[in-house]
């Protein structure tokens, strides 16, 4: 366990010296400061440049919501239309369903009424 300390105290140093040099070049010399002031005008570019992209992913969102938004309100519409000729189209098919059950009602009492002829024409009629 004391090595390892030991090992720790040796780490932390040594990158304590290199962080001073570093340090020590960059405000202590002249090669320094214009490397420091390059770096730092490289980083405002940067920065502007992830800003001005920012921007422009934020203005390309709205617009995305907006056109899925507009999407949306056709899809609604298209269902909406749908379902009407939907409806429509089963209104009729109901309406032909109910007039052959008619048309089979009435053939239903003809055939009532021949078989009674043809079997019953014996028999008094019921009042």
């Amino acid at each position: 366990m004391s090595e390892e300390r030991n090992n720790k105290f040796w780490f932390g140093f040594f990158l304590g010296g290199l962080l001073g040099a570093i340090l020590l070049f960059f405000m202590g010399t002249r090669e320094g400061k214009k490397t420091g002031k390059a770096l730092e005008d490289k980083g405002k570019d940067l920065l502007e440049e992830l800003q001005d992209k920012l921007e422009e992913m934020e203005n390309r969102g709205r617009e995305l919501v907006k056109q899925g938004g507009e999407l949306k309100e056709q899809v609604i519409d298209e269902i909406k239309e749908k379902k009407e000729d939907l409806s429509e189209a089963a209104v009729e098919k109901l309406d032909t369903a109910l007039a052959q059950i008619e048309k089979l009602q009435e053939q239903s009492v003809e055939t009532t009424k021949h078989i009674r002829s043809r079997f019953f024409k014996n028999l008094p009629k019921r009042k």
